[in-house]
């Protein structure tokens, strides 16, 4: 539909048809869903809301795409493992929202170079987390 009054529901319109597609085994399918919800998050205003539907289409494109694997991912677990707040406010909120753009990849180096800054985590994890903003950076 071309009309302006209904472009902030498409957003929503294809995170849920990707879900269904999802839901009913056909990868494909709910990735292009995600992709196309990924492609109007823009028309939607700023906010909880948005953001909500951000982080839902993002998680929908990483289940349906590759999994996650290697340096951050393990980081991750391990700081959920041992309840590592800092660590985790920080890298959580661009690492569930990442699209996969320039911008959110930008958002998540600088959370982690925040994290490796503070020189809080075990000598293991911050080497770990050096090699995983390594392989974010190429």
């Amino acid at each position: 539909m071309a009309d302006d009054r209904v472009k902030g529901f498409h957003a929503s319109l294809h995170l849920n048809m990707g879900k269904a597609h999802q839901d009913l085994h056909h990868p494909d399918q709910a990735r292009a869903h995600y992709e196309r919800a990924a492609a109007h998050l823009d028309d939607l205003p700023p906010g909880p809301y948005a953001d909500a539907i951000r982080f839902a289409v993002a998680d929908g494109l990483r289940t349906t795409g590759t999994p996650a694997e290697g340096p951050l991912t393990d980081l991750i677990s391990r700081w959920c493992a041992r309840g590592d707040l800092r660590a985790l406010a920080l890298v959580l909120p661009p690492y569930l929202g990442d699209l996969g753009t320039d911008e959110d990849r930008t958002r998540l180096t600088t959370a982690l170079h925040m994290v490796h800054a503070g020189r809080r985590l075990p000598r293991d994890e911050q080497q770990n987390l050096g090699r995983a903003l390594a392989s974010l950076v190429r």
